[in-house]
């Protein structure tokens, strides 16, 4: 009875095809590691983003009621408020400006709003960059007419330290798994390829 023509493949064919479909296994992880990456960047940057404005939009809100209202010591009011901003923990720096952007008043934090600029990019002598970790977030105060300008710089580390925290465990989390599957794929490549091997010594003892 003639058996079935079956294909032979060399060992040196299955060695390839062993090592494409390793390669072919670590790019996938690979592009599924550098997306978690890029999600949970993006994640982050979305919720300092959101919260910061979340912060800016009530400390216009103060403003505009102070600058509106007719009391006698308004000024005073304003540059205590804005104080009151500037001791809260991920706040820098605050800047009010007019309406055609001419400082009025400043945090305790700041001098001037251009040394302040200068100093927050690297620009003044001795100064290292800042910008990434500190990020302004400038917004009009307006009511019924534009009344001026808000400028908070924010420290962002403070925002997303905790999920920064979680992002870094995820990855090494990650970094395990895949670890582990090049680890498993090795096992069963090599497995595999020592059944070959003993399917083809039977088949010609046969």
């Amino acid at each position: 009875m003639e058996q079935p023509i079956q294909p032979k493949l060399s060992p040196l064919y299955n060695k390839i095809l062993q090592l494409l479909g390793a390669v072919i296994f670590i790019i996938v992880l690979m592009n599924l590691w550098l997306f978690m990456v890029n999600k949970s960047e993006i994640t982050l940057n979305e919720h300092f983003d959101y919260t910061s404005n979340q912060h800016l939009k009530q400390a216009i809100a103060g403003i505009d009621v102070l600058l509106t209202s007719k009391l006698e010591n308004k000024n005073e009011n304003l540059q205590r408020y804005i104080n009151k901003l500037n001791d809260i923990d991920f706040i820098k720096q605050v800047h009010l400006y007019d309406t055609t952007g001419l400082l009025l008043f400043s945090g305790k934090n700041a001098k001037s709003t251009n040394s302040s600029i200068n100093d927050l990019y690297g620009l003044s002598e001795n100064k290292l960059n800042k910008s990434d970790q500190y990020i302004p977030f400038v917004h009009e105060i307006r009511n019924d007419k534009l009344l001026g300008y808000l400028r908070l710089t924010i420290e962002k580390s403070y925002f997303v330290a905790s999920f920064q925290k979680e992002n870094d465990e995820k990855e090494m989390l990650f970094r395990l798994m895949f670890i582990l599957a090049g680890l498993v794929g090795f096992l069963l490549t090599r497995g595999l390829n020592r059944f070959s091997r003993q399917g083809y010594r039977l088949r010609h003892k046969k």
